[in-house]
């Protein structure tokens, strides 16, 4: 079932409060998903909190639920990023998308050298608004932040700020592949993902530090080398965790 987001859900609340559902998340579920009285429905904080709750009460332009149940999701213990170019036909908006429903838990997006879109005024709030379909959708109770677009050398530095390590998706096919780093070695990544046409020499060298890893034996797609990244570290973690 579908959540509905809900970002002003705490923990404080508990199995009998009612709140009121207004606004777009309203209009969704009374008169497009056309629910009704009595009814389950799944709030997503976006923040970890997520609550079961009932329909009460559907009024023109707002719904009374009762919650009956309060779910307090940890952090991931594996937290992720992904750095990613800016791509035509925005293509961009999948590795949004489907990087979110795989649970990553922010989003660095790239102007490369070999970018073809730049960002408009709507960019940032157009992938939010990506991000929070996605965690509705697959019932992620995190929403990944998202950077504002910048040019590589300053979203290197506000990936390290932010304690991510970052790791290079080349397209040169490097031999090392990421199961063959040690858990030390990738830390906490942010997958570093090129434009259409690559990196340039110059970006490489920028990057000549980072360790770099061969996703597939093919030349993929930008936004294909994202979602192969994210699935990869999914099964990476959890082979960690089966060898605790």
């Amino acid at each position: 079932m579908p959540s509905i987001y809900y970002p002003s859900l705490s923990s404080d609340q508990k199995p009998g409060d009612q709140i009121r559902l207004v606004g777009e998340e309203f209009h969704h579920w009374a008169y497009v998903a056309h629910r009704r009285i009595k009814e389950t429905v799944i709030l997503n904080s976006g923040k970890g909190i997520m609550a079961k709750a009932e329909a009460v009460k559907i009024e023109p332009s707002s719904a009374l639920l009762q919650i009956t149940e309060i779910i307090d999701n940890p952090y991931p213990n594996y937290p992720f990023a992904i750095a990613f170019a800016l791509l035509k036909n925005r293509n961009d908006e999948l590795i949004v998308e489907k990087c979110t429903e795989l649970g990553v838990s922010a989003f660095f997006p790239l102007i490369t050298d070999f970018s073809i879109r730049k960002p408009s005024d709507n960019t940032l709030s157009r992938f939010q608004k990506i991000a929070i379909a996605a965690i509705k959708q697959c019932n992620n109770p995190w929403l990944p932040e998202i950077f504002s677009p910048q040019v590589l050398n300053d979203a290197i530095k506000t990936i390290k700020v932010q304690e991510y390590n970052p790791i290079l998706c080349s397209e040169r096919k490097p031999e090392q592949w990421l199961f063959d780093l040690s858990a030390e070695e990738v830390g906490k990544p942010c997958f570093m993902i090129g434009a259409e046409g690559g990196w340039s020499s110059e970006e490489f060298n920028l990057m000549q530090d980072f360790p770099d890893i061969c996703l597939a034996y093919q030349i993929t797609r930008a936004e294909t080398a994202a979602i192969v990244a994210s699935a990869q570290w999914l099964a990476f973690t959890h082979l960690l965790e089966l060898k605790k």
